[in-house]
């Protein structure tokens, strides 16, 4: 068995990648969002493909809701997979 394909595997099993890409998010995520709404907003967690985010208002959830696509889009591009397939509120 090839090694990359046996990393790829533990990896996976162990939920490194998921950390490791709520990591690069984390990191990036101003550039994700942008500034403006940056503040408004944070990342609880991810889990199980899900972005799962805090809104400051509802006013700052709506806003959110309907860049979902943008948002999910972007993180795909940052990450270089199609990783993240939902965002969730809590």
């Amino acid at each position: 068995m090839d090694v990359s394909v046996l990393l790829e595997r533990v990896l996976k099993k162990t939920h490194i990648d998921e950390n490791m890409h709520l990591q690069t998010i984390s990191e990036h995520f101003g550039d994700i969002v942008g500034n403006a709404v940056l503040p408004h907003v944070q990342i609880v967690k991810l889990d199980k493909r899900t972005l799962v985010l805090k809104a400051a208002s509802s006013a700052w959830r709506s806003e959110l809701f309907l860049q979902k696509k943008a948002i999910i889009d972007k993180c795909n591009t940052l990450l270089g997979e199609p990783f993240i397939q939902a965002i969730r509120f809590a």
